[in-house]
């Protein structure tokens, strides 16, 4: 058997790769070889563009021959996504072969987009025969490596560092880029590692992301993408006048039974049944008028996308079935369930969705300002608790007032300037400044004088001593320590404390310190779920004396998802690192502490009891007067509060003079009694 002439294949093989790739449209080339698999899919055999003409446009400019290097499709589910993917991946291993890096945000979700190619392969006669057998001496074919002549196809997550790097490849795939880590184990961005295993190949290289939107704009990825790209919608002729109009859902229309669905054509009004939209769907090459129009320039040549379910094919998602729904959202928000709303803005309409932004902002906070006049508690409100948080130079400190169904009101807000390091035994200190706060009553609208039944410090930060040292003093005022929750999903308030052994040194003291554990996941759901309830049960007031950071910092936090031990959560995360939120704080622990009083489940006659014993009948409020703070003549007698035998005698008669100076009274909020006690002391403070 003669052999082969080495040099001569050599140079063959030499000349062949200074040749450039021939020419390879992605969407020409599917529209001849492509197929789709039938497993997993509801209309599987030859690939028809005309079903889906939309995605033309975004296979065109995945191909070799454009320059785009970027592109990226803000999508709904299950409509133009991941197929675009396997006809570009299968295209370019035809026509522009090299190595190809697709991650997705999990492993399992990993593992399906390896059975998806595999299936495809097998379906599509063009690429059937360059991939390497499962069981190939001379390949791989694995779930997370698949060989063909001329490069690789390599399947990963995104949540490793090390799955991004050492592989260099001309094409990158990022499937749901918003349930990407934001910081991939402390190396920065993903999305730029990712993007730099393709600098060896110049402008040849072509990275594609697809994602539908779950976070808000402003931590988006999918989103920030998208705005560096021409922004590109597609738009349908109206079948009455022609001009051409993105679907949204804002034209949408259904009759209340939810029989019929249509749309409203933005210029001339008319109604626009789903029939029409097979012929509207139609694009140039199909002799329609339908086409993508950009909305921006593109900033560094990013060709994006965005579709809605709204574009969907007959036979599948229908707008009838779209507007049902979102019914049932609505139905879900008016409970305070956001979760159902958010699914169908992210999956369906490719639009973010916000909860709290959603819900509220801090204009619309202003906006909702009540004219009732600050430390006075309104006349539904009969208990008053206080949260405090800790910053190296201050305290802040919010009162609350709460009634039944755990309607509340913000009826004070401080902010207290002073290092927590100074002891309270210095009368100048903020904590000393805390004690006169807490020994003195506010009026009720009534007139009756109605006292802090109980506290709550933030332990966090760098003064977690200076708070340990001044709460396990004050225990008898109801005084407890906070801090947030290690573990997401945790109760509002801990069912019991934590012993954190230390005294005024810092040395170990066994039982000394009490720590409880804040669910602050849980606790602002519940605000941000009720914050648009203006009266009623859940309702959150605040007074129109509110300082005017007051509103930014209640929003200054945002529900994201991301990747945690290789599943995807949803956490509160600041918009930016330097963005303040210490409103938001105090509000969840003044939540926390209305459950440490176990408010959330009193009864209507919990609370008439308590009416009756605090405000004496003949004390009717004049609902159209304004309160006024109590005066000296008003008190029988001065008492003086209990004062800790461990505090020092300079310290011990500072209190007993505030005390005086701010005539207190006895008046305290009545507990109902606590459950059978299970060993630990449960502490109540209560009348006599």
């Amino acid at each position: 058997m003669p052999l082969a002439d080495a040099a001569a294949c050599y140079r063959g093989s030499f000349t062949a790769g200074l040749r450039p790739d021939p020419p390879l449209w992605v969407d020409e080339w599917v529209d001849e070889h492509a197929y789709i698999p039938a497993e997993g899919n509801a209309e599987p055999g030859k690939y028809d563009t005309a079903r889906t003409p939309f995605a033309r446009q975004v296979m065109r400019v995945l191909s070799p021959g454009h320059p785009a290097n970027r592109v990226v499709v803000m999508g709904a589910s299950q409509l133009l996504k991941t197929q675009s993917a396997m006809n570009w991946m299968m295209a370019s291993v035809d026509g522009a072969a090299a190595n190809i890096l697709a991650l997705m945000p999990t492993l399992d979700l990993a593992r399906r987009l390896s059975a998806r190619i595999n299936n495809t392969i097998k379906a599509t006669p063009k690429v059937r025969g360059l991939f390497s057998e499962p069981r190939s001496r001379h390949g791989k074919n694995t779930d997370d490596t698949k060989t063909f002549r001329g490069g690789t196809v390599y399947i990963s997550t995104a949540g490793s560092a090390a799955n991004l790097a050492e592989i260099p490849a001309r094409y990158g795939y990022g499937d749901e880029i918003d349930d990407w880590e934001d910081d991939l184990q402390g190396q920065g961005d993903p999305i730029e590692i990712f993007e730099n295993r393709g600098s060896t190949y110049g402008r040849n290289r072509k990275w594609y992301y697809s994602s539908s939107p779950k976070r808000p704009k402003e931590m988006s990825k999918i989103w920030q993408l998208f705005l560096r790209g021409n922004q590109q919608h597609y738009h349908l002729p109206c079948p009455h006048c022609d001009h051409l109009h993105e679907l949204l859902w804002e034209n949408v229309r259904a009759d209340e039974a939810l029989s019929r669905a249509w749309m409203v054509c933005p210029e001339c009004g008319g109604e626009i049944e789903e029939s029409h939209k097979g012929q509207m769907l139609r694009d140039e090459a199909m002799g329609g008028q339908a086409r993508w129009v950009a909305y921006a320039e593109s900033v560094d040549g990013t060709e994006s996308f965005t579709i809605s379910q709204l574009y969907a094919p007959t036979g599948w998602t229908s707008w009838l079935e779209l507007a049902r729904l979102h019914r049932q959202a609505e139905d879900a928000l008016r409970e305070g369930d956001h979760t159902k709303m958010a699914a169908f803005w992210n999956t369906r309409l490719a639009r973010c969705y916000d909860i709290a932004q959603s819900v509220t902002s801090a204009d619309k906070l202003k906006a909702r300002a009540e004219p009732y006049p600050p430390r006075v508690v309104p006349d539904p409100a009969l208990v008053l608790t206080m949260a405090v948080d800790t910053q190296p130079d201050r305290l802040e400190l919010q009162i609350e007032a709460w009634g039944p169904g755990m309607e509340h009101w913000i009826v004070d807000h401080q902010v207290l300037p002073g290092s927590p390091a100074i002891p309270p035994s210095d009368p100048a200190s903020v904590w000393a400044a805390l004690d006169r706060i807490v020994t003195t009553p506010l009026v009720h609208a009534s007139g009756a004088l109605i006292k802090i039944s109980a506290y709550g410090i933030d332990s966090g930060g760098h003064n977690t001593q200076d708070v340990y040292n001044y709460a396990t003093q004050r225990r008898h005022l109801h005084c407890v320590i906070l801090a947030g929750a290690r573990k997401p999903h945790r109760p509002i308030m801990a069912s019991k404390p934590s012993n954190q052994d230390v005294d005024w040194g810092g040395k170990v003291r066994q039982g000394m310190a009490e720590l409880w554990f804040v669910g602050t996941d849980v606790a602002k759901d519940y605000l941000f779920n009720r914050i648009d309830v203006t009266s009623g049960p859940g309702a959150m007031h605040w007074h129109n004396q509110m300082p005017a950071e007051w509103y930014d910092q209640m929003c200054a936090e945002r529900l994201v998802p991301v990747m945690r031990n290789g599943q995807i959560i949803r956490v509160w995360r600041k918009l930016n690192d330097h963005a303040r939120n210490e409103a938001l704080d105090i509000s969840v622990y003044g939540l926390a502490m209305a459950h440490k009083l176990r408010l959330h489940t009193w009864s209507h006659a919990d609370w008439e009891r308590l009416r009756e014993k605090l405000i004496p009948r003949s004390m009717t409020p004049d609902l159209f007067a304004v309160p006024q703070p109590p005066q000296p003549a008003d008190f029988a007698e001065i008492q003086v509060p209990k004062v800790p035998q461990a505090l020092d005698t300079q310290a011990r008669e500072a209190i007993k003079t505030e005390a005086k100076e701010a005539h207190e009274t006895p008046v305290a909020a009545y507990i109902p009694p606590a459950p059978p006690a299970t060993g630990r002391r449960i502490y109540s403070r209560g009348i006599a």
